[in-house]
């Protein structure tokens, strides 16, 4: 397959290189400080079980724009949320009116990325996508450490039948590499499973300073968590997504198994970085007030993160 990775973090790295490790053609897309170092240094990949160090392909979002798309298979995007309506816009100038474009699959965080990707973009070839027991992270430029016994979740917004031949052989291609794939025919629903866990331990982690194992395991801290995730379930109820107290449940005791990570918010704080505390945090809310409900726990976590955030952070 020929293949494009936007966002060369931690995600972005660890299966764009496992892909250009399996032979096919992967063009990488980054920025700044991270595109001027990956074009003269090569990247590199750590994980219990394998490493891996390649020379990559990268160019900045510009330089992608003005290649011809019409041999590209798949777009992964894999960057912060807040940059997807900008990146929609681009894609979509770039694809112009054209009938066939390529497929892209989002492997972000939060639940709003298929819907504001479908604003600009033909339904039927965004995926939604998400990762779960994964911690993959920028160490030093060049550099990503990884974790974790890899899930990758994907579906259709719009299942159609060209699309789900397309789903299908990219099972068979990520199957290839060291994770297992998992085929969605409601993907809405698994987003919103993962932003359960995310609600949980993203904000939790960054504001107590502590990893997600720690907090899920403590007799008090536990309760805040379950508190979080509780309140993501009751958000969902919003869309009518059918998520019952089993399956928040199942959640939080999921996370209790997984090994204990540094969630990304809270490297993103201590990098100076933006944090996605609306794409999280921001959603539950949105849906809960949506019902004419509060979200306490979110609520407090979010802001009290964001507050001190702010009163600290590096300007």
């Amino acid at each position: 397959m020929n293949i494009v990775v936007i966002g060369v973090g931690g995600i972005g790295s660890f299966y764009g290189l496992l892909l250009q490790e399996q032979k096919h053609q992967v063009q990488f897309v980054s920025r700044g400080q991270t595109l001027e170092y990956l074009q003269n240094n090569t990247l590199i990949l750590n994980h219990p079980k394998f490493r891996i160090e390649k020379n990559i392909n990268v160019c900045s979002m510009q330089e992608l724009i003005k290649k011809d798309f019409s041999n590209i298979d798949v777009i992964f995007l894999t960057t912060k949320s807040m940059s997807t309506e900008k990146i929609s816009l681009e894609l979509s100038s770039w694809f112009k009116d054209s009938v066939k474009i390529p497929y892209i699959v989002s492997l972000q965080n939060g639940v709003e990325n298929e819907n504001i990707l479908s604003t600009n973009i033909k339904k039927e070839f965004i995926i939604g996508g998400l990762t779960r027991l994964i911690a993959a992270h920028i160490v030093k430029p060049g550099l990503v450490e990884s974790q974790g016994e890899v899930e990758t979740i994907l579906g259709a917004l719009v299942p159609n039948k060209e699309n789900q031949i397309f789903l299908n052989n990219l099972k068979k291609i990520l199957d290839e590499t060291p994770t297992q794939t998992i085929l969605s025919k409601n993907i809405i629903k698994e987003l919103w499973l993962k932003l359960i866990i995310n609600n949980g331990v993203s904000a939790s982690c960054a504001l107590l300073e502590e990893k997600s194992g720690v907090l899920i395991n403590n007799q008090k801290t536990s309760k805040l968590v379950y508190g979080l995730m509780q309140e993501a379930g009751i958000a969902s109820k919003a869309l009518n997504l059918g998520i019952t107290q089993k399956e928040v449940d199942e959640m939080f005791e999921l996370m209790k198994k997984f090994d204990s990570i540094k969630p990304s918010m809270w490297i993103d704080k201590n990098n100076n970085k933006d944090l996605e505390l609306e794409e999280i945090c921001g959603s539950v809310i949105k849906y809960c007030e949506v019902q004419g409900l509060d979200a306490p726990y979110t609520r407090s976590i979010s802001t009290v993160l964001e507050f001190l955030y702010n009163k600290t952070r590096q300007k």
